[in-house]
């Protein structure tokens, strides 16, 4: 599992953030113009401004770069913009606050006022040919160190990245596809301010991998791996946001480790496409990042790859609820171990997974956390493995939430509430429809009071109330024992309500 799981709102460890720090999705945030009944086909960003303006790119020749206030009401287009701004970034220089991005069609990088006034241009024959693929460039982001460089990306051509000074002189290339670099798709980047001096950080896409560079060209080395394919980067503070084209956002802290996750989407079929359609789209859960910023609080802005265009928005905040640190990812710490355990390994940790395994010899039992809960939510990831699966999570108590085959039933029961003395009070609905055979699949449940709810892959799919709830009560993991079958679980969180 991700380290120090089940801590909050997010499916992450909380390593660096105060533990009742939080970003929650707004819905409907934003509105559009009058004239318009979607924001546009979106293969671009967002920036927001430092008086709080949303500026977000879209393929338009008449709204290339659309603007809204921090309310989410728009305000105007920027006059002027192009319709191929695929990553561009609003900084602050000493004469003013400017827009600065390069045109992925005909290769040119722009500095402009958030008027719309150009103030620089560079064109693409500034940038020498070897260091151009076939003697193009395609251009997709680039950011502005603080004194004022400029560092732009070929990401879908060459991969190298092209430094320029303030006025727009060109100084040298580095990157490529060759070592030690071996991009493949270097397709966001961004100056890392976190550190002295400023280093370049940049979303090797398809290498499912964030690296770092120094600012004349050294590799540093990668900060993290086994991303989504990211796609987007944006610093804040001790973080950095990183947009996974495959449904997530990632936080980073200064280390590389993951201190929060965002807007996991687990349907394949939604994510990492443009054309996910409206009617399924929900709150806080992303489809395909393409760009990130933050305001000045912290709030994410989150732009996705769409032909309909849609823009996040997550709000930092802090919870009303209390965290409940209770697995470390590492190992069976604050829970109560089964006698035999360490001989046995019914129930261990392995690669932040915790992997359950029964046996012909094994006894049924339970893994309890030491600690008792009230009201509470839980989310984990959960795949099953070998043999019948048959498992659970114990709510306080006795009264369990089904995952795998009812030994009763002989069927797949998952999401289905078990209660002592009462079997299956009710059956969850469309599980069959949501449940992944040989994936992961994620579930969360609300337990408040004698009320249990269950969702599937962000569905709700079961709602009961049971007479026979306790009050307050530790959280179980069930084994079933006399039979080979294995489950893995994941991405532990927990937050007591």
């Amino acid at each position: 599992m991700k380290k120090q799981i089940l801590t909050l709102l997010a499916l992450v460890s909380a390593s660096i953030l105060p533990a009742a720090e939080s970003w929650k999705a707004r819905p409907d945030w934003l509105s559009l113009p009058s004239d318009r009944d979607k924001l546009g086909n979106m293969h671009g960003d967002v920036a927001v401004s430092s008086a709080g303006e949303v500026y977000v790119s879209v393929q338009d020749p008449k709204a290339g770069v659309q603007v809204y206030g921090s309310d989410g009401q728009w305000i105007r287009n920027v006059k002027g913009a192009p319709s191929d701004f695929h990553g561009f970034v609003i900084h602050k220089d000493k004469d003013g606050e400017f827009l600065y991005g390069p045109r992925l069609g005909n290769g040119e990088i722009l500095k402009m006022t958030l008027a719309g006034e150009i103030k620089l241009r560079i064109p693409a024959s500034a940038i020498p040919d070897k260091f151009k693929k076939k003697g193009k460039v395609r251009l997709t982001a680039m950011d502005v160190a603080p004194n004022g460089d400029l560092f732009v990306t070929d990401g879908y051509s060459s991969d190298y990245v092209h430094h320029f000074d303030k006025a727009g002189k060109y100084l040298k290339s580095f990157g490529g596809k060759g070592e030690p670099y071996k991009f493949r798709t270097l397709h966001k980047i961004a100056v890392d301010t976190r550190f002295d001096p400023p280093r370049i950080i940049g979303t090797d896409r398809a290498n499912g991998r964030v690296v770092h560079m120094s600012t004349d060209g050294k590799f540093i080395g990668v900060v993290a791996t086994g991303l989504m394919m990211p796609a987007c980067v944006a610093i804040h503070g001790d973080l950095a946001a990183i947009g996974e084209i495959k449904g997530r956002v990632t936080l980073l802290d200064k280390s590389g480790k993951k201190a929060k996750q965002l807007g996991h989407n687990t349907n394949p079929k939604e994510v990492g496409t443009n054309r996910t359609p409206r009617q399924s789209w929900r709150t806080g859960i992303v489809t395909a990042p393409h760009g990130v910023a933050f305001n000045e609080k912290g709030d994410l802005f989150v732009a996705e790859y769409s032909t309909t265009g849609r823009i996040h928005r997550f709000d930092r905040g802090q919870s009303s609820g209390q965290d409940s640190a209770i697995f470390n990812g590492k190992d069976l710490t604050g829970w109560k171990v089964p006698k035999g355990n360490d001989e046995a390994k019914w129930y261990q940790v392995v690669d932040e997974v915790l992997q359950i395994r029964s046996g012909p010899k094994k006894k049924g039992s339970v893994l309890w956390t030491e600690k008792n809960f009230r009201d509470f939510e839980v989310e984990f990831d959960f795949r099953f493995g070998e043999g019948t699966v048959d498992s659970g999570v114990h709510l306080r108590t006795q009264d369990q939430i089904q995952i795998g085959i009812s030994g009763s039933l002989k069927r797949d029961m998952t999401c289905s509430p078990y209660i002592p003395g009462k079997g299956y009070p009710v059956e969850a609905k469309d599980v069959a429809k949501l449940l992944k055979a040989k994936d992961w699949n994620h579930m969360k449940i609300r337990a408040i009071g004698p009320k249990y709810t269950v969702w599937l892959q962000g569905k709700e799919v079961m709602n009961y109330e049971s007479s026979s709830a306790k009050p307050e009560g530790p959280i179980g993991i069930q084994l079933h024992g006399s039979r080979n079958m294995g489950i893995d679980y994941k991405n532990l969180v927990l937050k007591e309500l």
